[in-house]
């Protein structure tokens, strides 16, 4: 099966970049004074299709067509995190918890999809597309079938409405307002279906960025702001594009809330052949518990359907046969999936713009302090990849990138060059003026569990540190707007590395952007804009290798750990999967648009549960070596 589900996880990549705001006037040519009524074949109306390629258009109608077997119906309930979102907004601030890409990816369709498992683009709410031979000019034509859920048509004007909201400041997110102010011109409405995007730079990846736009009715957003905007959508949602659809009135907001999302019966695009076998459940329901002990209770009690399962030790020792009636009758089923979805940095991070953290040698040395070894045979099972690169997965990662042992006698001697010493008579490492070395690690509340050795270790050397400790949320906020000495943080990445938002000093000292530890390296500017610049595939990856030795020899990161695998998941035995599992590049959200109920395989289930009596194992994928859950690398063919 090719790539499956690739519009969501295209989405998921882009939306990490943007934020929405409205701050420009709407451009159109001198000759358009009213482009909307431009709609004949050589504007992209009816006809368009049968003169396209003689005009240099572009399509793809090689398209997965998802599973065959797969069944419409039914309600799928899943943990949408930790705690309820502050938002329901996709752009702007306190927009970066998963949830929230995640809901507008269901609800609004991108121009075009990629399919990363044969590097092709496909189409979405656009048909066709075309580049121009200077490479910054670039045509989409939208499909003259689209429609917003209140019954109006898509047209050019919401493409451009929507950039006008991404590079307004007023939505603070300044990654994502600077970022498209300077790679783009305000778009340009040349009919009713046909809008141009040019670019300010020839960079390989700006085509993407803009077949990425994931259009909003111009109607709305013409009225309003980028203020205006984070104001007035925190809770709601303009009319969609997409296969699904809020419902308000079956929601509810709060600390035990949960958001509801129903499938359009009038989705324009509920019978095109790309996504006819997706989107199959009806309703889809999101549930937030902050309390991990209580994810996994609930689960077990059927409040949920699926369970992204995330800490290594309860996969080995809680989610057992032995531990658990439900996975022993096989009502619920363990499944890990391997694919080809990348990872972002993740470790121990460190705000580089206070003392001592400013000293590259104390960050140095605290990597070296960081036993990566012994938390993945301790508390991991040997289920993690200690990390070395900022673009684990991708070619871009430098393979001549050295693990970083533990070490504190070569951290000792770091520190000494930083001007910190034990003083005779003393056990505390101080700096020249007499001061301890101590300072304060934010973390989300439980994960003391995991730093607690880290924090020995440096008591070991001399170094005192204490937990500032709170829920997910907080730790979260706080760490974007640089409120942190040393944090700990992972990122999800993208198929083709942007580490311009992460790395270029233009963010260094903004909030709200992911260039948290305030990176300012004057070399990594120039190559992040040689990059940037090099069509050539084959150029790129010497140039990202360099990238790469530079930022991880920074030590803004202490690298950590990353999974091997795209979505190691405990499900309800209830589910029709695809034979792929999840997506090419998918992860734990795959399930959304992929997996549907099966109705004889919930009945023999609910019977199962009420004559207390087992249920076979699903028919996918190979059982783990030693039998405890099944596993599906479709990708490397395993048996």
């Amino acid at each position: 099966m090719k790539n499956s589900y690739r519009k969501l996880y295209f989405l998921i990549f882009s939306v990490m970049l943007i934020s929405v705001a409205y701050g420009f006037t709407f451009a159109q040519p001198e000759e358009f004074k009213d482009p909307m009524l431009k709609d004949s074949d050589t504007d992209g109306g009816i006809g368009f299709e049968k003169i396209a390629t003689s005009l240099g258009w572009e399509t793809n109608t090689n398209i997965d067509m998802g599973d065959s077997n797969a069944k419409k119906g039914g309600t799928l309930t899943m943990l949408g995190g930790a705690t309820f979102p502050k938002t329901y907004r996709a752009i702007g601030k306190d927009t970066r918890q998963q949830i929230n890409s995640l809901m507008e990816s269901m609800q609004y369709d991108p121009l075009l999809s990629y399919d990363y498992e044969n590097l092709e683009w496909e189409p979405n709410l656009a048909t066709h597309w075309k580049m121009e031979s200077d490479s910054i000019t670039y045509r989409f034509r939208l499909d003259p079938n689209a429609r917003w859920s209140d019954g109006r048509e898509v047209t050019s004007k919401d493409v451009v409405a929507y950039y006008n909201l991404l590079v307004d400041p007023g939505h603070k997110d300044p990654n994502v307002s600077k970022w498209y102010e300077e790679y783009f011109e305000v778009p340009i409405a040349e009919s009713k279906y046909i809008v141009k995007i040019v670019a300010k730079k020839k960079d390989w990846r700006v085509f993407r960025y803009a077949a990425g736009f994931t259009p909003w009715p111009s109607f709305y957003l013409d009225e309003i702001d980028g203020a205006g905007y984070i104001e007035k959508y925190n809770y709601s949602f303009m009319p969609v594009s997409g296969p699904y659809q809020f419902n308000p009135s079956k929601s509810k907001k709060g600390t035990d809330g949960y958001l509801v999302f129903e499938k359009r019966e009038d989705y324009w695009a509920k019978d095109y052949d790309r996504v006819k076998n997706f989107n199959n459940f009806d309703e889809i329901k999101f549930i937030f518990i902050e309390d991990e002990n209580q994810q996994a209770v609930s689960f077990l009690n059927g409040d949920y359907d699926i369970y992204l399962s995330g800490r290594a030790q309860w996969w080995v020792e809680k989610f057992t046969a032995t531990e658990s009636k439900e996975i022993d009758l096989g009502w619920v089923q363990k499944l890990k999936v391997f694919n080809s979805l990348p990872k972002g940095p993740s470790g121990i991070v460190f705000n580089t713009r206070i003392e001592p953290w400013d000293d590259v040698n104390v960050r140095k040395a605290f990597a070296h302090l960081f036993d990566v070894k012994k938390l993945n045979k301790r508390l991991f099972f040997g289920e993690y990849s200690q990390l070395n690169t900022f673009f684990f997965g991708t070619p871009y990662a430098n393979p001549e990138n050295p693990y970083t042992s533990f070490n504190p006698n070569k951290a000792l001697n770091l520190l000494k060059k930083a001007g910190w010493t034990v003083k005779s008579g003393d056990t505390r490492l101080t700096n020249a003026s007499g001061e301890p070395f101590e300072f304060k690690f934010l973390i989300s509340t439980g994960e003391d569990r995991i730093y607690s050795s880290f924090q020995q270790d440096l008591a070991n050397i001399g170094i005192t540190m204490e937990f500032d400790q709170m829920d997910a949320s907080g730790a979260f906020a706080k760490t974007m707007k640089k409120q942190f000495e040393v944090t700990s943080q992972g990122w999800t990445a993208g198929f083709f590395p942007s580490m311009e938002g992460m790395m270029h000093s233009k963010y260094a000292d903004d909030i709200e952007v992911t260039n948290i530890t305030s990176m300012n390296i004057p070399e990594l500017d120039e190559l992040i804009d040689q990059y940037n610049q090099e069509w050539d595939a084959q150029k790129r990856i010497p140039i990202a290798h360099k990238i790469d030795e530079i930022a991880v020899k920074s030590y803004h990161y202490a690298m950590g750990w990353t999974s091997p695998y795209g979505a190691r998941l405990l499900f309800w035995n209830k589910f029709g999967i695809p034979e792929t599992g999840i997506s090419y590049v998918g992860d734990w959200r795959s399930p959304i648009g992929m997996w549907w109920i099966e109705p004889d395989k919930e009945r023999n289930l609910q019977k199962a549960k009420e004559g207390q009596t087992s249920l076979d194992s699903p028919n996918i994928g190979y059982k783990s070596p030693d039998g405890d859950w099944i596993e599906i690398d479709h990708w490397n063919k395993k048996p």
